[in-house]
């Protein structure tokens, strides 16, 4: 009886997930209406926009592939090829994210694994690692499949809604929209403050990436954050050693 009532059930873990993630559930449906008018203008219709925002889901390499296309005249030709490659050089920032939210999960079966963290995006990430570091849910594979897939289903509602609004918007709504992602990511970074090692890192990676992307390119948003963060952990680790 005990240990029935102790062990949370789905909807528990749902709600929990959700109160842990409204403010990205509210900042994507904003946040991606312009990655949906940048879709419709490089010439994507509204369900490409809607498969595109699933699979990608990050932001940056969504505005970086479109401006491609759009450079481009159009997803024809040979744009795809290189708009695909931005996407997985931008993208590839998630294979450290995805490994250290699978050190702090029960062993899964690489498809359950998949299911949980498929939709895992940065902000998702943000919320999820300090939660399972701190105050681990009883059900953390369940808590982090909910946290990923309400942010991701928030992300292609409003990439959905800004392809339909595309040619609407006025200048100031767009500036206001431009105005809220740095909002949104600062109040989300001051969420973590108690992470001071997190915290380090997300103000190095807004100074340093901006610095070397004109000679690393896209790379710079994989090398530097890579290369602080092992500079970093070999810092912490230094005291232990001597």
């Amino acid at each position: 009886m005990s240990s029935q009532s102790s062990f949370p059930s789905a909807s528990s873990v749902f709600w929990d997930a959700a109160k842990s993630s409204y403010l990205i559930v509210l900042t994507f449906v904003v946040m991606f209406i312009g990655v949906g008018q940048l879709s419709a203008r490089a010439g994507l219709d509204a369900v490409q926009t809607m498969l595109m925002t699933t699979f990608t889901l990050a932001a940056p390499a969504q505005a970086a592939a479109m401006s491609i296309l759009l450079s481009a005249g159009g997803a024809a030709g040979g744009a795809w090829i290189t708009a695909l490659t931005a996407v997985v050089l931008i993208n590839l920032r998630f294979v450290v994210m995805v490994a250290s939210v699978m050190a702090r999960l029960p062993r899964m079966s690489i498809p359950r694994t998949v299911a949980t963290l498929g939709l895992l995006s940065a902000s998702s990430f943000a919320v999820a690692f300090p939660r399972l570091v701190n105050d681990p849910p009883k059900r953390p594979a369940l808590f982090v499949f909910f946290l990923c897939f309400l942010c991701c289903t928030s992300a292609v509602v409003g990439s959905v809604l800004g392809h339909h609004m595309s040619g609407t918007v006025s200048p100031l709504l767009g500036a206001v929209l431009g105005a809220v992602i740095p909002i949104y990511f600062a109040t989300l970074l001051a969420n973590q403050w108690k992470e001071r090692i997190l915290m380090l890192n997300a103000v190095a990676g807004a100074v340093l990436v901006p610095m070397a992307a004109p000679v690393l390119g896209s790379t710079s948003l994989l090398v530097v954050p890579l290369a602080f963060a092992a500079l970093t952990v070999a810092l912490r680790r230094r005291p232990a050693d001597d």
